[in-house]
């Protein structure tokens, strides 16, 4: 099925832009930013995700979504959804592969994001639209960082904190 036919594309529907230099417009991003570089532990250059307890991220919880890839890390699946990424693009989307809920479009544009940051093993800032829930008057901006699970230093899922506002001239 290609692009025009596919049920799961929106209007407007693009992937997002990448910004590897960080230059974020919202506070949460960047504040999430922070944290996970000061979790890396001494010796390692990605922390594992053990060291995010959920007591110690009230603030980023409902912004948060944590994405798991198959074991040939080109397939992708949200594992954790936080509450309000959910009221924003209204529908729960936590334990849907990418391939069943997105658009061919937006699956290349986190495609690859997560592939950039599989590379780089750094955090990736993220932005575009909420177009692919119909909500193209929404911008969104995010931050994409690795973490490890049981290989310490290997990269096994991404932790993303999404920060939402209004279009403003040059965002987007």
């Amino acid at each position: 099925m290609g692009p025009a036919q596919d049920p799961r594309r929106r209007d407007g529907d693009k992937p997002f832009v990448s910004d590897p230099e960080l230059n974020f417009w919202s506070a949460r991003p960047r504040a999430f930013a922070a944290t996970w570089r000061a979790r890396i532990p001494a010796g390692l250059t990605i922390p594992p995700r053990q060291v995010f307890a959920p007591e110690s991220l009230v603030e980023f919880l409902p912004y948060l979504l944590i994405v798991e890839m198959d074991e040939t890390q080109q397939r992708y699946r949200n594992r954790l959804v936080g509450t309000e990424v959910v009221a924003h693009a209204g529908r729960d989307t936590t334990g849907k592969w990418f391939d069943e809920i997105y658009s061919e479009a937006t699956q290349y544009g986190h495609h690859r994001a997560h592939q950039w940051v599989l590379q780089h093993r750094r955090p990736l800032r993220v932005h575009g639209t909420m177009a692919y829930v119909d909500r193209g008057y929404m911008a969104v901006e995010s931050v994409v960082v690795p973490v490890s699970l049981n290989r310490p230093d290997s990269i096994e899922q991404f932790m993303i904190c999404v920060a939402y506002g209004d279009l403003q001239k040059n965002d987007i």
